[in-house]
């Protein structure tokens, strides 16, 4: 697989697995952008969630460009970036998972938690998302059904 923009980004929750990811991000040949926060501040998750989304608004530069999102659990990261009808964020917490909502829901966002995934597990996490390609096929009507609902 080629290399990929990655826009990352945090609350203050998720600053040790930011920081983290963007080494390992570079380290495998990507392009880690990092929206911040400054890592001594603490912020609300939503706003630093909406301002990665806005990197992946249709007709942006790079098409092929992804998220990675972290907070204390995911949960709120996952909620606010899903309300974006071109955003479709998956919470991972194993490979599994990871991995099939890029097969079948071409998952361009994904959401992890500092608080319940080991930074070591993440590196999994990642490569296997950064990795899986959509399958396409039976998912694609599904997916496109998806940017009706807002």
């Amino acid at each position: 697989m080629g290399s990929k923009t990655v826009y990352i980004t945090s609350d203050h929750n998720g600053n040790a697995a930011r920081a983290y990811l963007c080494r390992l991000l570079a380290r495998l040949g990507h392009n880690p952008i990092d929206l911040g926060p400054d890592y001594d501040t603490k912020v609300d998750y939503i706003d630093y969630a909406q301002k990665l989304v806005e990197h992946l608004k249709p007709g942006a530069e790079d098409v092929d460009a992804v998220g990675i999102l972290i907070c204390g659990t995911g949960t709120g990261m996952c909620i606010v970036a899903n309300r974006f009808w071109w955003i479709r964020a998956g919470l991972a917490t194993d490979r599994a998972t990871a991995e099939l909502m890029r097969q079948h829901n071409d998952a361009n966002v994904l959401v992890l938690g500092q608080w319940r995934t080991p930074l070591g597990q993440m590196d999994e996490l990642v490569q296997t998302f950064l990795d899986t390609d959509f399958e396409g096929g039976r998912h694609v009507a599904r997916v496109r059904k998806l940017g009706e609902f807002l």
